[in-house]
């Protein structure tokens, strides 16, 4: 069915090839054309892969230039497999399934074509929910390439867009520019900074444990960092980005190539990744320096539970460990047209220090406390602690002992200075730490794969890990600190990006059995605020489900939302008329699935934007009367308060 005339700006057909450029599927070879899928400009505004807070982009973006109502086309023939309606994510969004059983997603749509938004009703009308994510089997719903499926828009995040996909058949996101897409680029990407982690216990970078960075200098195409003293085994980053020749966004790089003394270590390329495999981005970049600056260093080694098909087979995982010696660097960074930047410099490597000052001594059957006043301080503040590894992060800790925890008879390893130069391997299930002048700490041990709860049963409190909970083995602290309301837990190393979800829960005092407004918020440094999780009361147990380690605290929200600016409006891309109310929750947030929303006595489907802070009125037919019309609201959070409001409102 074609239902509107094609401003074609492009057409994404073909692929480049290059060295190692593995076989070609067909659904990217040039017998198969895909058309660009929008009138609202040629201009790219992101490309694929690019970092993104949790997850890769998996697709490239079309911008809209600010403005919504474009008309967005079907890049092939093929029929609408599924559809999802959110006010998070992908908004309104479209995925098409063609002959070869590819297919190509359409996100962040302000609407649909006729034919899609009356069969997305059709099931949307049976409940009145905001929320709809379905696969429809309709053989009807057919759109030969050209034909208009929808308008672009800003739903699930703006600002305005469109976000194109295409998926292979087994739900792996591609690369558009396989398929041909092409943008005027002859610009060399830069290469703003070098990262340089310590990955073992004897592993010193300038001298410290720690994660450095250092800015690159530019000369022309090449880029410098100078010489970098190392020991031990190390991992490399990049701080790189690339532009078009017309464009004033910043691009990811599409390929990185490490080189030392000439030898390859490492190569990645960004052409596909599974679909379910987006959140390893956190470890292909550099998690921590994502939450201190927002900056996507992309790492040039292969860290444990990283199994993306990005990297090449260079015999090495791109970890470095060199015998003393000074060595050459070469990092190439090249976009996806050929245009490549090089940056180079040195890495001094030294022999580790063998730790001489450490004395070890072992103790059975008793238990030692230093000093007579603890401070309050936390112990975990001042340790950097990696999958078998602990060092301070600053000045030296004092008269430190570890001991395998559980029993008396384990062995304690005492060490009578703790600096940031130095690291002390820590093995087993649940690891006890005593510092002089701080109160002793437990590592507890998660390892992919296997279930693990952690009980603090004598505070109330149950940490409960999945098999997929974690990429790779860490170790974990929990800190309490009050009980019943603002109970507080902080779960440590924050800095740990975690692979899916862990399950928290909390016994209560009784007089909170059942109690809806009870909830569990996770500390925002970045706003400092607090933010609702996903959580509830169960009897006396307060449940969630979390994916972040950080600082979480139990509170209470008992103010219902704030109701205001009711309005009655007609959208001009299609003359449609609507209703909408603007909504305001600061503590556990619009419950907007929940909303009930009627216009002169007649019930629509409520669509609630979290950006703008509106809940606007769906209903196709839906035409004011003149003069006064009556806006009907029932609004919850999701701490079961609700707002009751009657508004009336002139046309």
């Amino acid at each position: 069915m074609r239902i509107g005339c094609l401003v074609l700006f492009g057409i994404l057909s073909g692929i480049i090839y290059r060295p190692e450029t593995p076989p070609v599927p067909h659904f990217l070879s040039g017998e198969v054309t895909y058309l660009w899928p929008t009138d609202a400009s040629d201009y790219m505004s992101a490309t694929f892969a690019e970092t993104r807070a949790a997850h890769f982009h998996a697709a490239v973006d079309i911008g809209t230039w600010g403005r919504e109502g474009f008309d967005v086309y079907a890049s092939r023939d093929g029929y609408i497999y599924r559809v999802g309606v959110s006010p998070f994510g992908y908004g309104n969004a479209i995925y098409m399934i063609h002959d070869d059983s590819t297919y190509t997603v359409y996100a962040h749509l302000q609407d649909f074509a006729p034919p899609i938004r009356a069969a997305v009703d059709s099931v949307r009308f049976q409940d009145y929910r905001h929320s709809f994510d379905e696969v429809i089997i309709d053989k009807s719903l057919y759109f030969n390439a050209g034909d208009i499926i929808g308008r672009t828009g800003s739903t699930g995040i703006g600002p305005p867009h469109l976000h194109f996909e295409i998926r292979s058949h087994t739900n792996a996101a591609v690369n558009p520019k396989l398929a041909g897409v092409h943008i005027e680029d002859t610009v060399p990407p830069v290469i703003s900074a070098i990262g340089v982690e310590p990955l073992s216990k004897d592993a010193l970078v300038n001298g410290r444990k720690q994660i450095y960075t250092r800015r690159t200098e530019q000369t022309g195409r090449r880029y410098n960092f100078g010489t970098i003293n190392v020991t031990g085994e190390i991992g490399l980053s990049i701080n790189a980005s690339d532009r078009s020749n017309n464009g004033r966004n910043v691009y990811a790089v599409y390929e990185v190539e490490l080189l030392i003394e000439g030898e390859r270590y490492f190569k990645s390329r960004a052409d596909s990744f599974p679909m379910a495999d987006g959140r390893k981005m956190l470890i292909d970049r550099v998690y921590p320096l994502l939450l201190q600056r927002r900056g996507g260093f992309q790492r040039m080694f292969i860290k444990d539970g990283n199994n993306l098909p990005f990297y090449a087979d260079t015999g090495r995982s791109g970890t470095v460990k060199l015998e003393p010696g000074v060595y050459s660097v070469e990092i190439i960074a090249r976009d996806f047209y050929g245009n490549s930047t090089v940056a180079s410099g040195n890495l001094n490597v030294t022999a580790p220090d063998p730790h001489p000052e450490y004395e070890i001594i072992y103790f059975r059957n008793q238990r030692t406390f230093f000093g007579d006043e603890q401070r309050q301080a936390g112990l975990q503040n001042r340790l950097n602690w990696s999958k078998n590894w602990i060092a301070a992060t600053g000045s030296t800790l004092r008269n430190v002992e570890i001991r395998e925890a559980g029993w008396f008879g384990a062995p304690v390893f005492k060490y009578t200075g703790l600096g940031s130069r130095h690291g002390v391997t820590i093995i087993g299930d649940k690891i006890s730490i005593q510092a002089e002048g701080y109160l002793p700490i437990n590592l507890y041990q998660i390892i992919p794969g296997q279930k693990r709860t952690i009980d603090y049963s004598e505070r109330g409190v149950t940490l409960k890990f999945k098999e997929n909970s974690v990429f790779d083995t860490v170790y974990v602290n929990v800190s309490l600190a009050g009980s019943g309301l603002g109970k507080e837990l902080t779960i440590m190393p924050e800095t740990i990006p975690l692979r899916g979800h862990y399950e928290i829960e909390i016994v209560m005092p009784e007089e909170f059995c059942d109690n809806p407004k009870i909830g569990l918020y996770m500390y925002n440094e970045r706003r400092r605020v607090y933010d609702y999780m996903e959580s509830g009361m169960d009897g006396n147990v307060l449940r969630a489900r979390v994916n972040r380690f950080g600082t979480f605290q139990v509170r209470m929200d008992g103010t219902a939302p704030v109701l205001s600016r009711p309005a009655i409006w007609q959208r001009r891309v299609d003359g449609q008329w609507f209703a909408s109310i603007r909504a305001f929750d600061l503590e556990s947030g619009i419950e907007f699935d929940n909303v009930v929303f009627k216009v002169n006595g007649l019930r629509g489907i409520p669509e609630y934007d979290p950006f703008s802070d509106r809940i606007r009125y769906h209903m196709p037919a839906f035409s004011p009367v003149p003069g006064e019309n009556i806006i009907e609201l029932e609004v919850p959070d999701r701490a079961g308060n609700v707002t009751r409001e009657v508004f009336r409102v002139n046309r």
